[in-house]
């Protein structure tokens, strides 16, 4: 199902977050050779690239492959880039996308591109995620595997999809882009179901959201001073830090130097039912078997973790269910773990 997430694939996930908030290396996103690892192995990769676009010279640069050589970004680079019929449109979007939704599979067996460069390096079937910043793509995350494998699909677009903000955030940490060049949307951030915060020269932090507005109206004074305090940091440096149970990432910022700070739970930190409890207004049991239930738990299997009968998981889920405005545990597990 691709809305469940397995106990091990959150424990990866957890660890791949934890790595991409770190300060990080030169070299670019993958030179990290264990955030590499674990991406690989959160999706099963046998490639993994990234670029990005450079809109003066109209082309793709910093190439980078991990699991085919320098061979393969070299070649891509100097040539390839300019026959790819999927990097083109697949950059248009701002969402995982597989790539068989881009260019049908028969199609693109068809292509130069495929029987000169994908074929030859054993990548045939792949998910591409670019990030932008506003208008301004900041680089962009290829994930692929190779022939016989099973095709990347919808699961795998979930999991990327829920990286997405922390992969911005290091990418923007590489210095490549400064946080406050680019557009800012509120909208989106008003329609974000985890705490938003705007910063912005004289005007202060300020709600953007009504998570937001909640949290910071449930905290004694002197943690609310802290957040604002911690919010105005991450807004001027546009590097992920963390706050609690949150991990605090910069969503988009604006040429005015107007910043969008966004709070994600941390949902498979020990702690991490307080923040659910004064962000949603949930009670201490309803948020444990929301947690439960982030780490692809069964009812059954809910129930004996928190030593409760199987029906009063279904009577929690129900009053979550409204709590949350979802129809079923699917919805509502897509909204525990996604992150942007």
């Amino acid at each position: 199902m691709p809305g469940m997430l397995t106990i091990e694939e959150s424990r990866q996930l957890m660890r791949v977050t934890q790595r991409l908030c770190r300060p990080p290396g030169p070299g670019g996103l993958l030179a990290d050779k264990d955030l590499a690892d674990d991406l690989a192995s959160l999706f099963q990769a046998d490639f993994l690239g990234s670029t990005r676009w450079n809109p003066e010279q109209r082309a793709f640069e910093n190439a980078r492959c991990v699991g085919r050589g320098d061979d393969m970004a070299r070649q891509y680079v100097e040539r390839f880039q300019f026959e790819d019929p999927i990097s083109p449109k697949a950059r248009l979007r701002r969402e995982p996308s597989l790539v068989h939704t881009i260019v049908p599979r028969r199609e693109l067996m068809r292509t130069h591109y495929y029987g000169e460069f994908l074929l030859p390096f054993k990548t045939v079937d792949g998910i591409d995620l670019y990030l932008y910043q506003g208008e301004h793509n900041v680089g962009d995350l290829r994930i692929w595997r190779a022939p016989g494998r099973k095709p990347l699909g919808e699961h795998e677009a979930l999991l990327l999809g829920l990286l997405r903000p922390y992969l911005l955030n290091a990418m923007l940490s590489f210095g490549e882009l400064a946080a406050t060049d680019c557009g800012v949307n509120l909208a989106a951030a008003e329609q974000c179901r985890w705490p938003c915060f705007t910063q912005a020269p004289q005007l202060g932090v300020r709600p953007a959201n009504a998570s937001a507005d909640k949290l910071l109206g449930s905290l004694p004074e002197a943690d609310a001073q802290a957040l604002r305090h911690r919010i105005e940091h991450v807004a001027r440096s546009g590097r992920p830090s963390a706050w609690e149970e949150f991990t605090l990432c910069v969503a988009r910022g604006t040429d005015s130097a107007a910043t969008v700070v966004q709070l994600v739970p941390v949902l498979s930190a020990t702690g991490a039912a307080h923040a659910l409890e004064r962000a949603f207004g949930l009670t201490p049991r309803e948020a444990q078997v929301c947690l439960q239930l982030a780490a692809g738990r069964t009812d059954d299997r809910i129930a004996a973790a928190l030593g409760i009968s199987y029906w009063t998981v279904r009577t929690h889920l129900r009053k979550v269910f409204t709590k949350f405005d979802v129809a079923n545990r699917v919805e509502l597990t897509r909204v525990l773990v996604t992150l942007n």
